[in-house]
């Protein structure tokens, strides 16, 4: 099981899903993200979603606070992060738990978003 998380509110704002799901989910958000990826922020986004999709069992949890946010353009990168997700979920078995997944980075407080976060890459043995 994967949790999808964002811990900056608190405990009850997660989503828990098989780990055939979030994999799904990861994909298929890379996917429908990459057409419209031009910025280098967003392509390493897409990058770093599909090697957290590659990286199973080791896909434990992923809070929204792992995404490598930048201040000074949070709002667009959420933005470009969340339209991703609504293009996956259309047609989606999974509809649901993308919903939910969008409403936690929807909910992210942008004061929680650090200056010099960088990407954890996971690891690929």
């Amino acid at each position: 099981m994967v949790v999808f998380s964002n811990q900056r509110l608190g405990a009850s704002a997660e989503l828990l899903v098989s780990d055939d799901v979030a994999i799904e989910m990861l994909k298929a958000t890379a996917s429908h993200a990459r057409p419209f990826a031009t910025a280098r922020w967003e392509r390493e986004l897409v990058d770093w979603l599909e090697l957290r999709a590659g990286t199973d069992p080791r896909l434990p949890s992923l809070d929204v606070s792992e995404i490598a946010w930048t201040p000074d353009h949070f709002d667009t990168q959420r933005r470009f992060l969340l339209e991703a997700i609504e293009r996956a979920a259309e047609g989606s078995e999974h509809g649901l738990a993308f919903d939910r997944w969008r409403r936690l980075i929807e909910a992210h407080p942008r004061e929680s978003v650090q200056f010099g976060r960088r990407w954890r890459w996971p690891l690929n043995n």
